[in-house]
């Protein structure tokens, strides 16, 4: 026994050696009798390698490279590589092209595969290329692939999803994007697409989520497709706003941030996204510019808009938003300084929710000593919206100059009948208590809370919440 394990660790080693001076088919043959075992011994020496490693070998080099001598196995249904390479050796890094051997192999290898993560280091710039994605695309019970630190082609991404007619989730970190796709398309039964754009730090590179069933959630139960957008790192050029149009025309939620921008004047216009419903934009004290490209061009069709840090220098109004946004849902505003108490009426047909909040905190983006925090701003237009449901409201320096018409109104009946939530948190006169207490005397509303006002902190609860 002691003897065939001494000549099972010569041939190991002598394969490790030699390998790239042999014949791969050849060796497949050789070491049939013995390929299971000397699958474990090999595995066995790379866990044991940290330990032994004296700088002199690129075991993980050699490693990859004799995988696809020994990996064969038509019953193997998961494959990951993080289980096959090492981490944590700095004499051990990975080849691209030793790391694409062996995805070149995996048809053959292992044809009935239905999960497979390929992920690597970050040490080596590694690439899936036409080769690659088609032997990937050979696997024809894949189901779930995920890729990591591998840059990937969309359009390879989209030819595998077409080829692999059994895949049902794809995730990749690096997908490169090429706008000049005319023959690209999307799988329809792909109705959930979350994409997320690194740009300042990978240009042109997407991390992209592909899903043929939809994420739960009330935000998704209404539609049959589903596509999202976030910049995760600052744009710095406009050209990062620009999505591909196979996933423009079904995009339904935008996130980004202008804090970084470094030409937003020069835009002419924003992409035109037809299905747009969601749109979170932070102007971050800057030029509200590139905001009023989007809304000439996509604030139809929005139904919920969050805006964040809006100086009062734009002048932004809300007769502006809400005549480029007429269908909106829900508004809200986060550090902003909204000039212009001129709300229409026929602009907020739809609206439910409002929210506007500018609080000095640790979760405040502005932090301590936002001027925001001194600007005088008014909203009481907005309480004409005739389908208003959720107030909610932290301003710390509020113009109530209007508190007596708004009540008169409100006592009237004439605004605010369908108001269920209200919610105030500032420091401020009993003015805004006082709207309170009539709200809770003259309408319907089901929920108020008012807390550290200066005068008296109010709460009015009824059972009959509606959530």
């Amino acid at each position: 026994m002691e003897s065939s394990s001494s000549l099972l660790d010569l041939a190991i080693r002598t394969v490790f050696g030699n390998i790239d001076k042999y014949d791969k088919e050849y060796v497949k043959i050789v070491v049939e009798p013995v390929r299971q075992k000397m699958l474990h011994e090999v595995f066995q020496k790379a866990d044991n390698h940290c330990v032994t490693c004296d700088g002199q070998e690129n075991i993980n080099d050699k490693l990859w490279a004799i995988l696809p001598c020994l990996i064969n196995s038509k019953l193997a249904t998961k494959l990951d590589t993080n289980d096959i390479n090492m981490r944590y050796c700095k004499c051990s890094e990975l080849s691209n092209s030793r790391f694409q051997e062996l995805i070149r192999s995996l048809r053959s290898l292992t044809p009935n595969l239905k999960e497979l993560k390929i992920e690597v280091t970050m040490q080596v710039k590694y690439s899936l290329e036409e080769r690659e994605l088609a032997s990937i695309s050979q696997l024809k019970n894949l189901a779930i692939l995920k890729i990591c630190n591998v840059q990937v082609p969309l359009l390879g991404i989209l030819d595998l999803t077409r080829q692999c007619e059994n895949l049902k989730s794809i995730s990749a970190t690096n997908v490169e994007c090429d706008d000049l796709l005319p023959n690209a398309a999307l799988r329809e039964d792909f109705v959930y697409v979350n994409i997320k754009a690194f740009n300042a730090r990978y240009p042109g590179q997407l991390l992209l989520k592909m899903e043929t069933t939809m994420p739960e959630g009330p935000k998704y139960a209404d539609h049959t497709h589903y596509v999202e957008f976030r910049l995760i790192v600052r744009p710095r050029k406009i050209r990062h706003l620009i999505l591909p149009q196979l996933f423009a025309k079904k995009l339904k939620e935008i996130d980004f941030n202008c804090n970084d921008l470094e030409d937003m004047e020069d835009m002419e216009e924003f992409q035109h996204f037809p299905a747009i419903k969601y749109a979170r934009i932070d102007c971050a004290n800057k030029s509200a510019h590139v905001l009023r490209c989007f809304m000439k061009r996509n604030g139809e069709s929005l139904q919920e808009l969050t805006l964040s840090e809006i100086d009062i220098r734009e002048k932004i109004t809300f007769g502006e938003i809400f005549s480029l946004c007429p269908n909106l849902q829900s508004l809200g505003l986060n550090c902003c300084t909204v000039v212009g108490n001129d709300a229409p009426v026929d602009g907020m047909r739809q609206l439910k929710e409002f929210e506007w909040k500018t609080h000095e905190s640790e979760f405040c983006g502005y932090r301590k000593g936002c001027r925001h925090l001194y600007d005088e701003v008014a909203f009481s237009s907005v309480l004409s919206a005739p389908l208003l449901k959720r107030l909610y409201f932290e301003l710390p320096n509020m113009d109530f100059s209007d508190n007596a018409t708004v009540i008169a109104r409100i006592e009237r009946r004439e605004i605010l009948r369908n108001l269920k939530r209200l919610l105030s948190l500032h420091e401020s006169s009993t003015a805004s208590a006082s709207i309170a207490i009539v709200l809770v005397l003259c309408s319907p509303v089901l929920y108020v809370v008012f807390l550290s006002c200066t005068h008296c902190s109010l709460f009015f609860k009824s059972s009959k919440v509606d959530s």
